[in-house]
């Protein structure tokens, strides 16, 4: 069985790998950027908590500078003799002398941080030029001395983001240190956050896109719907208002591949008139001829032939009639059927009484089992035209003294035809060969009968064209030939 894939979901598809492709080619470049705006705003940070350190250092410095001044020209003023009377001011105001006094900046540092979620990843410390810590914050791992600027360092195996900053003036250093782990972590954060609403949409979109992109064809179903459902001789052109201009050209071009198909109907069902006419008015004036001339003659011999030439103009006849009800049957084929109700069993009736006086002729018992009315629905002629050759084929393949009934039924939901003798009939390795034009079973017909293989094809071309099956089997009494075609009922 071929696989027709849909428009719908092949866009369906193409589409949702489309946006797939395009989240991930972003996922790289929404990673970056999120890095660097991390890193921009981390280092901005980082600068201004090192600024703002040394602004405060500087003014404790300037403080201390300014105590220690102060308590130098009071130990000046009051002399060493006259201070040493005095023990606990001497000890507060050489206090002053002692640079570890700045230590106390560190016994409140990191205190009200450590709660917060990135609190344990920043830390500080303080020197002088020459090294000696002025200040550290208590979660400061041991920071290496670095130039002034941002730079990576490994600590305890552990990346860090430190920024320095020396101030001439005052001679000591500030260091602000970050763990790298936070910055990646709320990288990661941002990027997942950023693109995460846009994969969870993918299912809301695939239903926008399957609903958009069917109201999208419903021009192309429309197109489609009425194709299919168009009778074989429907050749009118499409309705193509409302067209997209995708499927216009298709349009165009089937109406007019269907103008062309009517023209060339019309020319063959034109040939189809013109030959029946230009066939058989010679063949029934030559057989008109043929009988007057016979009845004129008395020689044996010359009677003799006249009959044999009467037999193949009859002969001939018959196989116009069945070509040209074979070509109107192929023709058929291509029209709408006229969807007329049609009785089977008038129809029976009105074949066996045309066929009577054949039968009577050739001492056959032609007769009709209908018992009531079977209605279905189609072309009365074409259905008569299948029935008559069944009909006609059985009469000319039973011998003299022979029967051929005319059966008519019907089921729940089918209706069937019969035709059954008990002649020769056909074995049943040849009953599908049969069917082909121009073959004949090997039974041979009557002595005084002509065939041209046709009758059987012309009525497998009718029932093809109303949904019917033919079905060969054995005859009347287990003998000669049985057709039974099922036609589906209204």
């Amino acid at each position: 069985m071929t696989y027709h894939p849909s428009i719908r979901r092949r866009l369906l598809g193409m589409l949702i790998l489309a946006i797939l492709a395009v989240w991930l080619a972003a996922l790289p470049l929404v990673y970056q950027a999120a890095e660097h705006e991390v890193e921009e705003v981390f280092d901005a940070n980082l600068a201004r908590s090192a600024r703002i350190l040394q602004a405060l250092l500087w003014h404790e410095i300037s403080e201390a500078k300014y105590n220690a001044s102060t308590a130098r020209e009071a130990v000046q003023e009051l002399g060493a003799d006259r201070l040493a009377g005095y023990p606990a001011m001497e000890r507060l105001l050489r206090q002053y002398f002692d640079a570890g006094a700045f230590q106390a900046l560190e016994s409140g540092s990191g205190s009200s941080d450590d709660k917060h979620r990135y609190g344990t990843g920043l830390a500080f410390v303080a020197r002088y030029s020459d090294g000696a810590e002025i200040v550290r914050d208590r979660s400061a791992p041991n920071i290496p001395p670095q130039p002034d600027g941002f730079a990576a360092v490994l600590i305890e195996d552990e990346a860090w983001r430190v920024y320095t900053l020396s101030d001439a003036s005052t001679g000591f250093v500030v260091q602000v240190g970050e763990r790298r782990n936070f910055r990646d972590e709320l990288v990661r954060y941002i990027t997942r956050n950023t693109l995460a609403p846009l994969l969870f949409a993918v299912p809301v979109l695939a239903l926008l896109i399957w609903a958009v992109v069917g109201r999208a064809l419903a021009p192309l179903s429309r197109v489609a719907e009425q194709v299919s459902k168009r009778a074989a001789d429907a050749l009118d052109p499409i309705e193509s208002v409302d067209t997209p201009r995708e499927i216009h050209g298709l349009v165009r071009a089937l109406n007019s591949l269907f103008g062309r198909v009517a023209a060339a109907l019309d020319r063959e069902h034109q040939f189809t008139a013109d030959a029946a006419h230009e066939l058989r008015t010679p063949l029934a004036a030559l057989k008109t001829h043929l009988q007057v001339a016979r009845s004129s003659v008395a020689q044996a011999a010359v009677r003799e032939s006249l009959d044999q030439a009467l037999d193949g103009v009859d002969r001939a006849t018959h196989s116009v009639q069945q070509l040209l009800s074979l070509a109107r049957a192929d023709a058929a084929e291509t029209r709408l059927l006229v969807n007329a109700e049609v009785n089977l069993r008038d129809l029976a009736v009105d074949v066996v009484s045309a066929l009577s006086q054949q039968a009577f002729e050739r001492d056959i018992d032609l007769g009709i089992e209908a018992p009531q009315d079977v209605k279905v629905r189609g072309d009365a002629g074409a259905l008569q035209v299948m029935l008559r050759n069944l009909v006609d084929n059985a009469l000319r393949y039973t011998p003299r003294g022979g029967t051929v009934t005319v059966g008519v039924g019907c089921g729940h939901q089918m209706a069937w035809l019969s035709v059954a003798d008990n002649g020769p009939g056909v074995s049943a390795d040849e009953r599908e060969r049969v069917f082909d034009r121009f073959c004949r079973g090997r039974g041979e017909p009557a002595m005084d009968t002509t065939g041209s293989g046709l009758g059987l094809s012309i009525v497998r071309r009718i029932a093809v064209m109303h949904g019917a099956t033919v079905e060969l089997g054995a005859g009347l009494n287990g003998s000669g030939l049985g057709v039974r075609i099922d036609l589906p009922r209204p």
